[in-house]
């Protein structure tokens, strides 16, 4: 921040990422609760810390897919290291790894990477640019790539002869049931495939009157989803057992998805 005030992009960019590989995408979707702690507070108002981490990451401009800030790996180290999973977890981590010198092999299941950050988050609030911007710079580094490669039980066994450390960043790709009678009924949706299927390019048969149950981001990013594909003349409803304020999803996401028409139903 003190690089920022500045004007000293190229060095504020660098300090970022000793420590954060993923500027661009937590510029984007951060949760920010640094924000709401900030001491800043006892005086005015909180430092926009993610704010302006998302615009020293757009400011810094790349050509032919390199920085301008050069990162230097240490000299190899002779270990070699696998990563299964390509989310942010498994590309941070062969991203320090990889600085620390490690030869480093990241095998992902999907024939793209970004986990659930590329396969969930909706494009309206993540686009597919600042997850390539990120996953671009850590590649760049030397980390060898390996997408739609599947790590079952004989893959893994085949791994650990062949690499002296192994990273496990899976994820968790799947969402809770509902476990009420009729949740597999037609026009009833897990909400991580329906995300899912809208990032990809698909789009559900919705209807215009929709319903979302659950009151956590995923739920928001659904419903916010959901108007979307109704339309103008759709309705989209979120239903929550407890009150607004008991919500686990982050208030700037509530707020939007009111901002945006959506009804909340409490207590139900």
């Amino acid at each position: 921040m003190h690089y920022a005030a500045n004007g000293q992009f190229k060095e504020a960019l660098a300090v970022i990422l000793q420590t954060n590989p993923f500027p661009n995408v937590q510029g984007m979707v951060c949760n920010h609760p640094c924000t709401e702690k900030c001491t800043r507070i006892n005086y005015d108002n909180s430092l926009q810390i993610r704010e302006i981490k998302r615009f020293i990451a757009q400011t810094n401009k790349v050509q032919e897919n390199k920085d301008d800030i050069q990162l230097s790996p240490k000299a190899d180290n002779g270990l070699k290291a696998a990563v299964i999973g390509g989310g942010p977890s498994g590309f941070s981590a062969a991203y320090f790894l990889r600085m620390k010198g490690f030869a480093v092999d990241l095998f992902e299941a999907k024939e793209f990477g970004g986990g659930m950050a590329a396969d969930a988050i909706p494009a309206f609030r993540l686009n597919d640019l600042s997850i390539k911007k990120d996953i671009d710079r850590i590649i760049a580094l030397g980390v060898k790539v390996h997408y739609g490669s599947f790590i079952g039980e004989k893959e893994f066994a085949d791994i650990k002869d062949k690499y002296d450390y192994i990273y496990i960043g899976v994820g968790a790709s799947k969402a809770y049931p509902l476990n009420i009678p009729g949740d597999n009924a037609k026009g009833v949706f897990d909400q991580l495939e329906f995300l899912s299927a809208v990032r990809r390019g698909n789009k559900p048969d919705t209807g215009k009157n929709i319903v979302v149950i659950g009151g956590g981001n995923s739920a928001m990013d659904a419903a916010r989803t959901a108007k979307r594909l109704a339309g103008k003349d759709g309705k989209v409803s979120i239903l929550y057992r407890r009150s607004i304020k008991e919500m686990p999803a982050d208030k700037e996401e509530i707020d939007a998805a009111l901002e945006e028409g959506i009804e909340i139903q409490e207590m139900l």
